[in-house]
């Protein structure tokens, strides 16, 4: 009977995810720029090959430079599509840091709205962030981060094959982030109940080895190098004037010069 009575606590607790919703969000993200480059397409097919009259050789030819430049121009509307329905939902509901309840059955409580946004806002960014992630423009994922969601990216900031921090990040400039590498600004904390969202802050020139995890809260200064498989916990701090760090938690370590 206590296993019964357990099992349907859990079973009164269990929310489910407006899938649809979520499903919604992503269609019309993906066919509205669609839409405006099959416009561009045909505005080009039409109004410039045939009207033009252009030999097909030549067509042939700039073809594959066409869908190239209308691929780049379906990544920035993409962009820009998401990053004003994602503004929409932040005046309803303003991004806030801190500890709050992870309240997913009360919508209509104030930290059950803040959940449905930040579960929507964290949705809509995913596909755009995978989708200039492999496309062959990378550099559009900081466009992206910059866009839509609470970021600033610096100059010459270069994510590589990494997973990245989806909102309240602050990356100085010349920041490399090894493959396999990842932050995040927030911290789920299940036991209880609780969900914790906190920027990440990193210093200029810094440069992340695979593996490394920076979580919600953490600070990095300028010139830090972190090395393979190091964690940089919540609210982790380095030491003043220590430049190298590795290990778990990420302690500063001295680095010979080999030359």
């Amino acid at each position: 009977m206590e296993a019964d009575s357990s099992f349907e606590e859990k079973l009164e607790k269990t929310v489910e995810l407006p899938a649809l919703d979520f499903f919604k969000i992503n269609f019309i993200s993906f066919l509205v720029p669609l839409y405006v480059c099959l416009g561009l397409f045909l505005l080009f097919e039409y109004g410039f090959i045939n009207l033009l009259s252009i030999p097909p050789i030549i067509h042939l030819f700039t073809l594959p430079v066409l869908l190239l430049i209308l691929y780049y121009i379906y990544l920035v509307v993409l962009i820009e599509f998401t990053a004003f329905w994602a503004r929409s939902w932040n005046k309803k509901s303003p991004p806030k840091q801190g500890v709050f309840r992870r309240v997913l059955d009360d919508a209509n409580s104030e930290e059950g709205k803040m959940m449905k946004y930040y579960h929507k806002r964290g949705f809509i960014i995913k596909f755009p962030i995978w989708l200039t992630s492999k496309s062959p423009f990378p550099w559009l994922i900081n466009r992206t981060l910059r866009k839509i969601s609470h970021n600033k990216i610096g100059k010459n900031v270069i994510y590589y094959d990494s997973y990245v921090g989806l909102e309240f990040t602050d990356l100085g400039d010349n920041t490399f982030v090894y493959p396999t590498s990842g932050f995040s600004s927030h911290a789920v904390n299940t036991i209880f109940g609780k969900i914790t969202m906190m920027e990440i802050k990193v210093g200029k020139n810094n440069t992340f080895y695979p593996g490394t995890i920076m979580g919600c809260g953490a600070l990095s200064t300028d010139n830090n190098v972190i090395y393979p498989n190091t964690v940089l916990h919540k609210n982790w701090r380095g030491k003043p004037e220590k430049l190298y760090y590795q290990g778990s938690p990420g302690r500063p370590i001295e680095v010979k010069d080999k030359y």
